[in-house]
């Protein structure tokens, strides 16, 4: 099992962990370990789109080791607002139609990454069962969403996975 499969999982469980008064430190751990669930596996689908090959296992490393959560959003944000910026919207296809499945994941990615935030330095916030039941779904239905974009094999799909590494560098070309 990946990493990122073994993080949603893990946050599964730490939501479910006390059955009937469930401790804030169990559901905060719970928000966050989601979020990184999502954030590795996206990680890993864009390192292995950029690094081909079982035997580049070193190389695809140093690609993943280079994309970072503030990159990552600003892509996401983007997309969501269904404003991409110009380069990266003219490589998503013209007209501009995203599709549904990419819109609800980096939908998905931004509003799990606040969650983190909140989760990990909001001390005021109070977490319900509920709440975080809710965000880990959130994250294994992104999981489900990239992965059937990713059989679908789309430009969208490439192009979006392929931004989350190189979309600072786009507004160069």
């Amino acid at each position: 099992m990946s990493l990122s499969q073994d993080l949603l999982e893990q946050a599964r469980i730490l939501e479910r962990k006390e059955p009937k008064r469930p401790k804030q430190a169990s559901l905060r751990r719970a928000v966050s370990t989601a979020y990184y669930a999502l954030f590795h596996h996206l990680i890993d689908l864009s390192s292995r789109e950029i690094v081909r090959g079982s035997a580049d296992w070193g190389l695809r490393e140093a690609v993943a080791r280079s994309l970072n959560h503030g990159d990552m959003r600003k892509v996401c944000k983007s997309i969501a607002s269904r404003n991409p910026p110009a380069p990266m919207a003219s490589l998503l296809g013209q007209p501009l139609v995203l599709d549904s499945g990419l819109l609800a994941v980096s939908e998905a990615f931004v509003d799990l990454q606040q969650a983190r935030h909140e989760a990990d330095y909001d001390l005021a916030r109070r977490f319900t069962r509920d709440d975080v039941a809710a965000l880990v779904d959130l994250a294994e239905d992104a999981f489900v969403g990239i992965d059937a974009l990713k059989r679908r094999n789309t430009r969208q799909y490439r192009t979006f996975i392929l931004a989350l590494a190189f979309h600072p560098s786009w507004s160069r070309a």
